[in-house]
């Protein structure tokens, strides 16, 4: 078995050893070939050989490894370890595992080294010394040292004593807080040298308690690593003081794609900076490393976390584990629990400072080494196995590329431009469809070179850390580049396609992002190691793509299952009952973009049991973006699209309904048919969304449509979706919708401040919407109250009812209720409009906002209607039936978004705002007009529970209260708490939204449930 390195196949693959040899290297991921003397087998003074090789593209350089051997030769005196210039290097025999050789190695790029050990008497010693001062252990060598207590003055100092910087200078000191009975202190050198050497210091008490590290120094290398275990009181803390008598001026530190420097007097906060192990989203003053340095001195100090995994235990690490650096510049290190790995390194001020174009930081180079990829780790991954399987495979079976092929049509002229043009990856799509239908050798070899480099970009992202501050940081642009690489070598990962050596290479190296996308230092939700919710799902979803890519990889069911339960979580936690998603709806592409793929990429494996495209689930979660999806918008030439709301851009389409069209072909072809129509509303787009790459279908977006599904337009009524919102329809699907959507739920991740919001659609233009999504925008953006302070938590839906003739809702949220009725006439163009009424039981004053779709301020008497003119031939009219007495006035606000599917980036509006007192009550009627309409004639009714409306198509009564409630005015009498009258001149229309009793004329309605109940008199 073999490790990091294009493979010689001049050579037999299969190399004979021991059985006990052989069973261990199956370990191994560099696999270290080791050989033990016997007789017939080897020369006599040869008594093991490892060989290491690289297949990430990285200089491995006086990398400290450590190699299983038989336990005979574990302390033998009489061996010399040659590298593979036949030069002697040092080496220190270990007694963990069982016994172990341990040397530091070097390893070229894409190149196989050998090591071996032979008989002879060592000569070469490196520079580490481990000497006991009275007060303490003293371990150095020549870039850095340690001294290490071993007095009382540990108990209140702490076991640093002092840190040797590059220069000479020793700094450092600290002070330990331990409350409770007194502790034990000890001090052990564990190992010392000659290659590396170990001491402990131990701390118990009398009650169980414990504190226990060991440091570590390396020859010839400027780090001193620090191990820790402790479980002790809340209270107990280590105040480090790095850089006592060092006093430095300045910090660096890395955040972003480039390291960061300050001076400390601009550090004016107490707690100036948050060193952690993970580094949080958008998190500017945190970081995995920190150095100090003076303008003065040559020295700069760093203090690094490393193996973050360690530092949480899921489910039971619920404190603050981060390092808290004051400004005084020393470092509280929390010694609760449970564990803890870092280190120190120091290193030359201007060797430090210098910019580096491709690669991290010099500090982050060491962190690289000792943490992030250490080639004792790596060494351990399986990188090469036996297997070929069948490609490509993620997004399309055999059949479906073999049907493809027989289908398509070749346009020369565009196959020719393909041959001249160069291949990227917005240009995927053509470049696969034409490589696979046509076989051209020339395409082939270019989509080949293309794959090849961005699988190796793919690995440097995580090797280099040029890019990202970390391995785990910003994880969608992570995700990004590696579905991309994964997507364009599984169209050319076959042997008539890439020669033995590349497909050796390609394979190793997308195990290696497989086992990098697994450990949890890398991305770990258990331990609060994610970003925002999409980013988990991207993360385990393109690491259950890789294990699908190499299905025969020995631990590809493992990387498979961790995508696998995060999707089968996702899909039952973060989906309503009847549909919904978690995150907004952009977000909800974001996530669906790897959701998708990953469950088509399953049904050529074995590591499902069920069909996951099929999902229930699934299905209902891209049905409900469907159904809230805007009527068609004369900004996008009558296509639909998702609202603005949350975290959503303006104007963005979505592919998801044609996805799932193709995918529920066969299984329910009636339901196919709706989203192929839900599909075809939105102009047919080919991504899940916009203002993001979306790289999942890339190379292959033919394949996921099918455009032969005849489209149907479904029956869909007016809706509410647990955990989410209600959509209200009238004359759906037409040309003169009338539309409003409401958030309401717990499903309530990536939205803006917009509990209980609305957007509103009259005749199908838009007359009142969100901003779209330039950040979190306030409450203050949104058709809502803000309650500023008190607004916290999720609107809940309490009553929702729905019918031909109306619908019903009331949401609450802590203090404050939202009513709505919606009146629908049959008539699209008569009246088809919203009584909205707010309730406040709060203390404070609060504002009342509706944003409009207007170019022209509107009026501000709330007296009378208002008529606000809308920009696409429909407006709206504003009457408000109860204002408690708030002020009204007008606002005009611009936002700009980060993308849209409109010509404009901006969203403008024009609001009416009221400034309310406390426990206020706001009723207004919001009515779509057609310009040519006159304005209908108001009359407030029930002191502001009801209204009479007047127009050219007849005449309405609404009534909607908090409470029950009972009105009598001529021929009417209603009692209850919502409800209309439509009087036409076909015939009267009475509805009860909720429980009540209505009479008009000689007609009489009772509703005695929460169910709309309708009764029509006349012709």
């Amino acid at each position: 078995m073999s490790y990091f390195r294009l493979p010689d196949t001049s050579k037999p693959r299969l190399l004979r050893f021991p059985l006990w040899v052989s069973m261990w290297l199956l370990a191994l991921f560099t696999c270290a070939h080791c050989g033990i003397s016997a007789s017939g087998e080897k020369p006599a003074q040869e008594l093991a050989k490892f060989a290491l090789r690289d297949y990430l593209g990285r200089e491995w350089q006086n990398e400290l490894v450590f190699f299983k051997v038989d336990a005979a030769l574990v302390g033998r005196k009489d061996a010399v370890l040659m590298d593979a210039n036949g030069r002697e290097i040092p080496y220190q025999w270990s007694t963990e595992d069982n016994g172990s050789i341990a040397f530091l190695a070097s390893v070229p790029k894409f190149t196989r080294v050998e090591y071996k050990l032979v008989r002879g008497t060592p000569k070469t010693a490196p520079n580490l010394k481990v000497t006991q001062q009275p007060d303490s252990v003293e371990m150095v060598n020549d870039k850095t040292g340690i001294r290490v207590s071993r007095n009382s003055e540990a108990l209140q100092r702490g076991p640093i004593a002092g840190v040797k910087l590059i220069s000479g200078k020793w700094v450092g000191s600290g002070e330990l807080t331990w409350p409770g009975p007194p502790m034990d202190f000890k001090t052990t050198i564990l190992t010392d040298g000659p290659l590396f050497a170990d001491v402990e210091s131990a701390y118990t008490s009398s009650t169980g308690d414990f504190w226990k590290l060991r440091f570590r120094i390396i020859a010839g290398e400027p780090v001193i690593l620090v191990d820790e275990e402790f479980s002790g009181p809340a209270q107990a803390y280590y105040q480090f003081n790095a850089v006592k008598d060092f006093g430095p001026d300045s910090l660096l530190w890395r955040a972003g794609p480039t390291a960061t420097t300050n001076l400390w007097k601009n550090l004016t906060d107490e707690h100036a900076f948050t060193l952690e192990p993970w580094l949080r989203w958008a998190s500017p003053m945190h970081g995995t490393w920190l150095a100090f340095y003076r303008d003065d001195s040559p020295d700069l100090l760093t203090i690094g976390a490393r193996d973050p995994s360690n530092w949480v235990e899921p489910g039971k690490t619920t404190w603050k584990y981060a390092i808290d650096v004051r400004n005084d510049q020393t470092m509280r290190f929390q010694l609760r629990g449970f564990k803890r790995n870092w280190m120190v390194i120091a290193l030359s001020k201007k060797d430090a400072l210098q910019t580096q174009s491709d690669s991290a930081p010099s500090p982050q180079q060491y962190i690289i080494k000792h943490s992030d990829l250490p080639l004792n780790r790596v060494k351990d991954f399986i990188l090469e196995w036996p297997g070929q399987v069948e490609h490509p495979r993620l997004l399309a079976t055999k059949k479906e590329t073999d049907e493809f092929k027989a289908n398509f049509k070749v346009d020369i002229n565009r196959l020719n431009r393909l041959r001249r043009n160069d291949l990227n990856a917005p240009g995927l799509d053509d470049y696969i469809a034409y490589t696979l239908a046509t076989d051209d050798a020339e395409l082939k070899r270019r989509l080949a070179g293309f794959a090849l480099t961005q699988l190796q970009a793919a690995v440097d992202l995580y090797v280099r850390e040029a890019t990202f501050p970390t391995q785990g940081s910003d994880p969608p642009r992570h995700y990004n580049q590696v579905t991309v690489a994964v997507n364009a070598i599984d169209a050319v990962l076959r042997p008539d396609v890439l020669s033995a050596a590349e497909l050796e290479l390609a394979r190793s190296q997308l195990a290696f992002l497989a086992y990098t996308l697994a450990d949890p230092s890398v991305f770990s939700p258990e331990r609060g190691f994610k970003g925002n919710p999409n980013m988990t799902t991207t993360s385990r979803c393109v690491l259950g793509m890789i294990a699908c890519l190499i299905p025969d990889h020995p631990k590809a069911k493992d990387w498979a299952e961790l995508g696998v339960r995060e999707m089968a979580k996702e899909l039952e936690k973060w989906t309503g009952p009847q549909g919904g998603w978690l995150e907004a709806p952009h977000y909800m592409g974001v996530s669906m973009d790897a959701i998708v793929p990953f469950a088509i990429a399953l049904r050529q494996t074995t590591f499902a049991d069920q069909d996951w495209t099929l999902h229930p689930k699934l299905r209902e979660a891209i049905r409900w973006l469907a159904s809230i999806s805007t009527p068609r918008d004369p900004r996008l030439a009558g296509q639909r699209h998702m609202p603005e709301i949350g975290n959503t851009y303006l104007g963005e389409r979505t592919c998801l309904a044609g996805w799932l069209a193709r995918l529920w072909k066969e299984k329910d072809p009636e339901f196919a048919k709706q989203m192929q129509w839900a599909w075809n509303e939105q102009g047919s787009f080919t991504k899940p969304g916009i203002g993001g790459a979306y790289p999942s279908a890339l190379g292959y977006s033919w394949l996921m449509f099918d455009r032969s599904i005849p489209a149907k337009a479904p029956n869909w009524d007016s809706e509410w979706f647990p955990e989410c919102g209600v959509v209200m329809h009238a004359h759906f699907p037409s040309e003169c919708e009338t539309y409003l959507y409401l958030i309401a739920g717990k499903l309530h991740a990536h939205y803006d401040y917009d509990e209980g919001a609305f957007v509103l659609w009259g005749k199908g233009k838009p007359l009142c919407e969100d901003f779209g999504y330039y950040g979190r925008a306030p409450a203050s953006d949104h058709n809502r109250v803000d309650r500023g302070k008190q607004d916290k938590g999720a609107a809940e839906i309490k009553e929702f009812a729905n019918g031909a003739q109306a619908d019903y809702l009331r949401s609450d949220l802590t203090g404050w209720q939202r009513q709505i009725l919606f009146v629908k006439d049959q008539d699209c163009s008569g009246p088809n409009y919203f009584v909205v009424r707010d309730t406040l039981n709060n203390d404070e004053p609060a504002d009342w906002r509706l944003w409009l779709a207007t170019d022209v301020s509107p009026a501000t008497n709330s007296s009378e209607p208002i008529r606000v003119q809308g920009r696409f031939g429909v407006d709206l009219a504003v009457y408000f039936l109860e204002t408690s007495d708030g002020t009204l006035s007008t606002e005009t606000l611009t936002r700009k978004n980060g993308a849209s599917g409109f010509k404009d980036r901006n969203a403008n509006q024009r609001s009416l705002h009221l400034r309310l007192k406390p426990h206020a009550t706001v009723v207004a009627v919001l009515y779509p007009i057609l310009h040519s309409q006159p304005t209908p004639h108001f009359t407030r009714l029930a002191n502001g529970a009801g209204v009479k409306i007047e127009s050219a198509f007849g005449v309405d009564y609404a009534f909607l209260g908090l409470d029950s409630f009972e009105f009598k005015q001529d021929l009417i009498a209603f009692r209850g708490r919502s409800g209309a009258i439509q009087v036409r001149p076909a015939g009267t229309q009475m509805t009860l939204a909720t429980e009540g009793q209505m009479q008009f004329q000689n007609h009489t309605l009772v509703n005695e449930g929460n169910k709309i109940k309708t009764d029509r008199t006349g012709g």
